[in-house]
């Protein structure tokens, strides 16, 4: 079955990546796509542009892997996707080799691999041009080199892993080391300090015997060092990239709008799905565990580790859930650590009640909103598991029925909920203009962004509601995203609906809505227009 999985994991990858609209889609995608057309366009390889200017946001690394891909394979979605999702399949190999080398048992490290893969973060992330998925890597490639360090005590795995690790400063800047430095932090709280019968104690020795850790840490900075001293020694522009990027994009964190602390654990359910239940089950268990073995180390390790980072996200005003992502990996070690068995955890009373109610619930959104094949597939799922839990007492079919029916809720809901209400394919709706000079009305300029990444021939001009006359002058095209009337000298061409991405509604009227199946409520009016001839 591990090839099968495999195969499948490819597939709704591949099935995934071609697609402009995402079935989980992240706004930042917007900007990074079109930073990296923008400069292969501008010819602005080692400075990445965003609207002619360089990129102040983020480092140029997974910019860098985008352009490359687009000169190899040609401009397009699935070019630019394929960086994350390559990431994302080193990260699974680590993950891989990482549980292999824990617990020595091919099957269990396969099966940790493979159900990482099918999370929510996963299917998500490894399928975006985000940072995320690659952060998720260099993390990883960290802890995989830290762990043979310590099990072979062999310096060299540590060299490369910290200078390679360091390269991740060109993703999203010194958060990569802030997290680096705290996992380091997490390791020796657990081995040095001591609290016995109510006093203090610390192991010197063992800090003294693990010193190239922290000494080791100091290579990661080799690759930040020289692009920070090349940017501001070489570039003319240098010192206001790095002025914005650390002050007005970082520091900028901790005085915008605040958000509540929820978000950040939130996003350890939302990016767990669909093993949170048994997941957590492994978090408590391994808390509770009494036995001090050498693997238990690193139970307490990651158990700190995970509290610091999670501690250290809710200290911004800016508390978005992905936020949580790079570490979620380390959640899927634990059963090896604690030598147990995913098996014995799938099979739960309470991990398989969990998926009864799960497609139970898709059942009911499938009679809602009228999906007769998510409501047949949901129905046979729910039918099978509820046999196999309560007639069907031998334990591995239960445990192939319970493992098949839980790594496919993200495939069901991706393929059969999401894609037939995804929004209207833009390229079709505006086919008369796919050539033209369109003017883009909306509220923000990451509309406009999208709209010239999915009409790559078009010549894209943005405007917002109050200046439609000035900034549409010598646009034949026009794609109104707002309520704002148009100029008159404009004829109505074609008009959509897309799904409203930020609603304020009571849940009455959400109740009501879909129950009547109005489900415009939950829709904006998109509408296309032309210059009138003769105007």
């Amino acid at each position: 079955m591990v090839p099968i999985l495999s195969a499948l994991l490819v597939f709704i990858f591949g099935a995934i990546i071609g697609s402009p609209d995402a079935p989980f889609p992240q706004g930042d995608e917007i900007m990074h796509i079109r930073s990296i057309r923008e400069s292969l366009e501008m010819g602005s390889y080692l400075l990445p542009s965003l609207s002619g200017l360089p990129n102040p946001y983020k480092p140029p690394l997974l910019f860098w892997f985008g352009m490359t891909s687009d000169q190899i394979f040609g401009v397009g979605y699935v070019s630019e996707r394929l960086v994350p999702l390559v990431f994302g399949f080193g990260s699974l190999y680590l993950l891989y080799r990482l549980a292999f080398l824990i617990r020595n048992a091919r099957i269990e490290a396969a099966f940790t691999s493979i159900l990482f893969g099918f999370s929510f973060l996963s299917l998500k992330f490894f399928s975006l041009m985000m940072m995320e998925g690659l952060m998720v890597f260099f993390v990883l490639f960290y802890f995989y080199h830290f762990y043979l360090y310590r099990i072979t005590k062999r310096k060299v795995y540590l060299v490369v892993g910290s200078i390679v690790s360091g390269i991740g400063y060109l993703l999203k800047g010194p958060i990569l080391h802030v997290y680096l430095s705290l996992f380091i932090l997490s390791y020796f709280y657990v081995t040095v300090i001591r609290f016995r019968k109510g006093k203090l104690s610390f192991k010197w020795k063992q800090f003294l015997e693990d010193k190239f850790v922290v000494l080791s840490y100091g290579l990661t900075f080799i690759v930040p060092v020289f692009w920070i001293l090349f940017l501001y020694l070489y570039v003319p522009s240098g010192k206001e990239l790095l002025r914005f990027f650390f002050i007005t994009e970082n520091v900028g964190k901790f005085y915008s709008a605040n958000q509540p602390g929820i978000r950040i654990w939130f996003g350890w359910i939302l990016y767990t799905i669909p093993f949170t239940i048994p997941l957590f089950q492994m978090l408590w268990n391994s808390v509770l565990k009494k036995n001090q073995t050498k693997q238990q180390i690193y139970v307490q390790t990651i158990f700190v580790f995970l509290i610091l980072v999670t501690s250290l996200h809710l200290l911004p005003n800016r508390k978005d859930p992905y936020y949580v992502t790079p570490f979620v990996s380390f959640l899927f070690l634990l059963p090896l650590f604690n030598r147990m068995s995913w098996k014995s955890y799938l099979l739960t009373k309470t991990n398989q009640y969990s998926i009864l109610v799960v497609y139970f619930i898709l059942m009911s959104i499938a009679i809602i909103v009228r999906l007769p094949y998510l409501f047949a597939v949901s129905l046979f799922v729910t039918v099978v598991v509820a046999g196999s839990l309560f007639l069907d007492q031998n334990k591995t079919k239960k445990f192939w029925v319970i493992l098949l029916s839980q790594i496919t809720i993200i495939p069901i809901l991706i393929f059969f909920l999401l894609r037939p209400m995804s929004d209207p394919n833009l390229p079709e709706q505006t086919s008369d203009a796919k050539r033209e000079n369109i003017c883009v009305v909306a509220e923000n300029p990451w509309t406009a962004m999208d709209v010239q990444n999915k009409l790559e021939e078009a010549k894209i001009q943005f405007s917002l509601p109050l200046t439609i006359k000035e900034n549409c002058a010598n646009s034949n095209y026009l794609i109104n995203y707002t309520s704002t009337e148009v100029p008159n000298e404009y004829i109505l061409v074609n008009s959509w609906y897309h799904w409203t991405q930020h609603l304020q509604m009571d849940l009455p009227t959400i109740f009501n809505s879909m129950m009547k199946m109005d489900l415009t409520k939950f829709k904006t009016k998109i509408s296309l227009w032309k210059r009138g001839v003769g105007n």
